[in-house]
C-alpha cells in the first residue's frame, strides 16, 4: 500500500507541477483525487506553489479513477478527456468525478482536464486506434472541448455504429464532420450518403445522424460541435 500511496503522489505530482509550469493566472484552486478508494488532495496556490498528499476526504470537486487508468494517463497512453468519455454522462468511465458544482467559476472543467492531464507543452496528443476508447459505438479521441465548441476523432470499423442508439443521435447545435481516412457511410435524418476523405457534412441542430463502413481498413473522421449549447 505505501509503495502505490507514494506513486500515486509522484504522478500527482508531475501532473500539477506541468499543468502550473505551463498555466497563466494560476489561481487558488484545490480539488482531490479518490484512486482505488484512496483520497488524495492537490492544493495550489496562486503563488506557483502546491501540495499533494493522502488526506481524510473533503467535500470538494475530485476525481475518480483507479491506478490502472491514472498510470496510462502518467504514460500518455490516454488522455484525460479521452478517459472521461462517454456517450451520456450517467455512463461509467475510466476517469470520473464528484462534485463537478464545487470548481470556481473562473475554471473552465473541461479545458482544464485536456491540460492537467498533458505532460509539459506544446500539448499534443496522439490521435489513432490505440490511444482511443469505444465511446457512442467507434473508437474516439476527444479533442479541444471549450466554450462554444467541441471537437473529436472518430474511428469506426466494419461491424460498428456509431450512435446506433437513437437517443445518442441528436445534438442540440449544429454539427460539422470531416471525413479523414477510408470510406464511409453518414446517415443525415432519414436520408443515408457516402462519406468519403475529402467530403464534409452539415448537420443542422436536433437532427438525427449515424455512421458506419463496409470497409475492412475502417473509416476515420473528425467531428465539429459548435453553437451557443456545445
Amino acid at each position: 500500500m505505501g509503495n502505490e500511496t507514494n506513486n500515486v503522489l509522484k504522478i500527482l505530482e508531475a501532473f500539477t507541477q506541468s499543468y502550473i509550469k505551463k498555466t497563466k493566472d494560476i489561481i487558488d484552486f484545490k480539488f482531490g483525487f479518490i484512486v482505488d478508494e484512496v483520497f488524495y488532495i492537490v492544493n495550489i496556490k496562486c503563488d506557483g506553489e502546491f501540495e499533494v498528499k493522502e488526506e481524510d476526504r473533503e467535500d470538494i470537486f475530485s476525481f475518480v479513477t483507479d491506478s490502472v487508468t491514472l498510470n496510462k494517463l502518467f504514460a500518455q497512453e490516454i488522455t484525460g478527456m479521452t478517459a472521461i468519455s462517454r456517450a451520456n454522462w450517467k455512463d461509467a468511465a475510466p476517469l470520473d468525478f464528484v462534485n463537478y458544482d464545487k470548481i470556481p467559476e473562473n475554471i473552465n472543467p473541461l479545458r482544464f482536464v485536456f491540460s492537467y492531464f498533458i505532460l509539459g507543452e506544446p500539448e499534443k496528443i496522439i490521435i489513432d486506434k490505440d490511444h482511443a476508447r469505444i465511446v457512442h459505438g467507434g473508437y474516439a479521441i476527444p479533442m479541444i472541448y471549450d466554450e462554444g465548441i467541441r471537437t473529436a476523432w472518430y474511428r469506426v470499423e466494419k461491424g460498428m455504429i456509431i450512435n446506433e442508439r437513437e437517443e445518442d443521435q441528436f445534438n442540440p447545435f449544429p454539427t460539422f464532420v470531416i471525413a479523414k481516412k477510408g470510406k464511409g457511410m453518414i446517415k443525415i435524418g432519414l436520408k443515408e450518403y457516402a462519406f468519403q476523405d475529402g467530403d464534409g457534412y452539415y448537420i443542422p441542430k436536433d437532427t438525427a445522424h449515424s455512421f458506419w463502413t463496409e470497409n475492412e481498413e475502417g473509416f476515420e473522421f473528425i467531428i465539429i460541435m459548435y453553437g451557443e449549447e456545445a
